[in-house]
């Protein structure tokens, strides 16, 4: 078989990953990912997608007919994942509310309420890692590849539904944004543990 010989089988990722959320802060460094106090948002189906989309756009000209140079105009950085852990909390993140809106009811024992109503027009920011498997990773012997970005907000619709016989999820689509700070990684880091 051609090209077999160039196929390294542990470089193929497989496994589940971990979302972590809190507090957006431009001024985080990478070690502060870890120390920081992200929260985990609990257990996800279908795994974690990060897209990179990149606009082209043609430059065109009459002698060629085509596309004489392709250039970026813009590009948009998506993170997202279907939670299966229908607490309060990951709605308010999904739905891109602030944690505040929780309250614990004083007149009821053990119950808390999620307030939900008209947003401010600015959404609101978080900072987010996922933690998964690397490239490399064998039993006994597990390597790690952590995604952190600073700026990311809810921005797609969602919803939650509570069926007979399936587990209440429901999809969450984060936008990254960039921090102009960090010079060529605006978006974030991927870092595979060596």
């Amino acid at each position: 078989m051609p090209g077999a010989a160039n196929v390294t089988v542990t470089n193929i990722v497989v496994g589940e990953a971990e979302i972590k959320i809190g507090n957006s802060n431009s001024s985080y460094s990478q070690a502060d990912f870890d120390t920081a106090n992200l929260v985990s948002i609990g257990a996800t189906s279908g795994g974690v997608e990060i897209m990179w989309a990149p606009d082209m756009v043609d430059i065109e000209i009459d002698q060629f007919g085509d596309a004489a140079k392709i250039i970026q105009s813009k590009v948009k950085v998506t993170l997202k994942t279907t939670l299966v852990e229908a607490t309060l909390k990951n709605l308010a993140y999904a739905w891109n509310f602030d944690q505040s809106q929780i309250i614990a009811n004083f007149d009821a024992a053990s119950s808390n309420t999620f307030k939900f109503g008209i947003q401010q027009v600015s959404p609101i920011e978080k900072a987010i890692q996922v933690n998964g498997y690397a490239p490399g990773t064998t039993a006994g012997a597990a390597k790690y590849r952590k995604f952190n970005t600073k700026r990311a907000i809810s921005f797609d619709s969602s919803s939650v539904s509570y069926k007979r016989a399936e587990a209440s999820t429901f999809s969450v689509s984060f936008r990254i944004l960039p921090v102009v700070g960090d010079v060529g990684y605006e978006y974030g880091k991927i870092i595979d543990q060596q």
